[in-house]
């Protein structure tokens, strides 16, 4: 039997049909909607009402299409959490990932679409997934690790999965709003990257560089993340306005309202978080910057002596909000990468009382007065992670689920965040994530070349 439009009950409609609005109309529309899904008797016309919120643009109707999936669609849930696994905002991946760890029939059900979307986002490698050696630096990178672990363990569903796996993809105005207030003067010169001389290596640290110096231009670069604030300023300017902003590259009908726009623990003073790069390249150039790349980045973090902190050699917990500001430790943990993904898998991002705080912490500036470029979440460059070379992303055509695993479109992130642990809180650490990623722990500042700032 085909179902009709004439058998979707109006609230399904209703839902499918809502884009934007307040969060109160958003969430009486999710409860009409999961109201309605509790009293569908035919499993078909069930499976069709919830895959209207499964595919819904706005991440929180796919976080509770979900739920109801796992809860009442038990020969659905297994594709569902597939999906969801590959889902680019990292809120809907992490309920999915829960499920998937508290519910041993789901992964039998689902072991192969599961074990598929890990390996797309994990990047395709079992034997670095295996042994924990990836690029792996968020709560939900730690979770999809230790999911991906346990069914590689199954070696017969390995096999299937790893036979069938895909080649990886080859990639190939209004007036100027832009002012120099609250940025700071970075002149040019010599950055020499990698691990300072004389020091030893922290597993933190990134490899050898293969140009260990190069020349920096003079630029200026934001004193402070952009906050959540300044960010909404822009979604509602979007709003008025219309996309005139935004990166030709990106997702059609893309929505640049933040991930975490209603958690309460992600206040207006804290660093924008759960925004992809098209968004914050939106953003940059609704200020008339840019992004910072990489080197701007990292010189601006290090000063003419290369430091390993802003502030200097050693790691000063007090001036950084790392995971030992959220789980109270001293910050002289020697955590090691393996003791700190297991630290990261067990926890619920969702239960955590606190997550990002305040820009402008004192005491962590560098020598060009920069603050918070260490901890509270990692940022944003225009820097492609692989080869170092400027990002020009071509994937309009592609579906933002087929950019998992492609090396051209993970983007260098730098600074750690609040779930990082010592290791990973300085100028050097480095990590790549999908530039389509909406992740709590990700966040940005801009930056202005010194031939393109106005007069002062």
């Amino acid at each position: 039997m085909t179902t009709t439009t004439a058998d979707v009950p109006p609230q399904v409609l209703h839902l499918a049909a809502w884009a934007e609005g307040p969060a109160a109309e958003r969430d009486a529309l999710i409860a009409g909607y999961l109201s309605t899904l509790e009293q569908l008797a035919d499993p078909q016309l069930l499976a069709e009402c919830l895959a209207v919120g499964l595919l819904h643009e706005m991440p929180e109707i796919r976080r509770q299409a979900l739920a109801a999936a796992v809860r009442l669609a038990p020969d659905l849930a297994a594709e569902a959490v597939g999906w969801a696994l590959a889902d680019p905002d990292e809120t809907v991946r992490g309920p999915a990932l829960a499920a998937l760890a508290a519910t041993p029939a789901l992964r039998a059900a689902g072991g192969p679409s599961a074990l598929h979307a890990l390996l797309a986002v994990l990047g395709r490698s079992p034997d670095q997934i295996a042994g924990g050696a990836g690029n792996y630096v968020t709560v939900a990178d730690a979770q999809a690790l230790a999911s991906a672990q346990t069914l590689l363990a199954d070696t017969a569903l390995a096999d299937t999965v790893l036979e069938e796996l895909p080649v990886p993809l080859s990639a190939d105005r209004l007036p100027s709003r832009l002012s120099l207030e609250g940025m700071r003067h970075i002149p040019a010169g010599r950055l020499r990257r990698g691990t300072p001389p004389g020091e030893e290596r922290s597993w933190g640290d990134p490899g050898e560089p293969a140009v260990a110096e190069v020349t920096v231009e003079g630029f200026y670069l934001d004193t402070c993340p952009v906050t959540n604030d300044d960010y909404d300023a822009f979604v509602a300017d979007v709003g008025e306005q219309g996309h005139l902003w935004c990166h030709p590259d990106e997702p059609r009908n893309t929505d640049h309202t933040r991930s975490t726009a209603d958690d309460p623990r992600c206040a207006g003073g804290h660093p924008a978080t759960g925004v992809s790069w098209y968004d914050a390249v939106a953003y940059a150039a609704w200020c008339g910057k840019r992004l910072p790349t990489e080197d701007e980045w990292e010189r601006a973090a290090r000063g003419d002596d290369h430091r390993r902190h802003p502030w200097g050699a050693d790691f000063r917990p007090e001036r950084v909000r790392g995971l030992h500001a959220l789980l109270g430790w001293d910050g002289d943990v020697g955590l090691d990468r393996a003791a700190w993904l297991r630290r990261l898998a067990d926890l619920s991002v969702a239960h955590l009382p606190a997550l990002t705080g305040p820009v402008n912490l004192p005491g962590g500036e560098s020598p060009f007065g920069v603050r918070d470029l260490c901890g509270n979440v990692w940022e944003w460059t225009s820097t492609r992670f692989l080869d170092g070379l400027p990002l020009q992303p071509r994937f309009a055509a592609m579906d933002p689920g087929d950019l998992w695993g492609e090396w051209s479109a993970e983007v260098s992130v730098r600074g750690g965040a609040w779930s990082s642990p010592p290791a990973l809180l300085t100028t050097l650490s480095r990590a790549g994530k999908t530039l389509v990623t909406r992740s709590p722990e990700i966040g940005f500042r801009c930056a202005v070349s010194e031939s393109e700032g106005p007069a002062r």
